[in-house]
């Protein structure tokens, strides 16, 4: 699976070029990956905290009706296995709505449980939904201990990273299918 998270430029002659050699890599290590899906999305889920400048990220993915924690990086991160809420919280509306939500402060901010951020040192958290078809199938989150951490750009990119944690896991069925 290749991603290209790289800004690109359009020359003058209408061929595209990279901005810069790290897409490559990037794309390199998706392909890399193969079928194996927790390291798949435990990569999406650390350069999802790198590129937003976030100190943990955490992807959720529903499972027999469950939102449980599949990759996690970071100390501010759900463990491994522990389930979602998705009745409440900033995480429960961005996976009921189906839309990214981004908390700029936690202090101030009514859709987040702030004793658990308090708790975590998180003022800052970047939610995408991963969907699939029609469905809501789980969560890409990204935290920081700054308040207003993330922009539009951190959004795109979390966005994109969601985009790729679906095709991951389609490319992986599709496989263990064919098998």
């Amino acid at each position: 699976m290749a991603i290209s998270l790289e800004a690109e430029t359009e020359p003058e002659n209408g061929t595209r070029l990279h901005s810069n050699p790290a897409s490559a890599t990037v794309q390199y290590e998706f392909n890399s990956l193969g079928t194996d899906l927790s390291a798949t999305l435990r990569l999406i889920a650390e350069r999802a905290r790198s590129l937003t400048r976030g100190c943990s990220a955490a992807i959720a993915l529903l499972n027999k009706g469950t939102v449980i924690c599949r990759a996690s990086v970071g100390d501010s991160a759900p463990a491994l296995g522990t389930r979602l809420d998705v009745n409440s919280g900033l995480s429960g509306e961005c996976f009921r709505e189906a839309k990214t939500l981004r908390c700029d402060d936690a202090e101030n901010d009514p859709r987040v449980d702030l004793g658990s951020c308090r708790r975590l040192g998180i003022r800052s958290i970047l939610a995408a939904p991963l969907r699939f078809e029609r469905g809501t199938i789980g969560l890409l989150m990204v935290f920081a201990p700054e308040p207003f951490n993330f922009d539009e750009g951190d959004v795109a990119v979390v966005e994109s990273l969601a985009h790729t944690v679906v095709r991951c896991m389609r490319q992986v069925e599709t496989v263990q299918r064919g098998a």
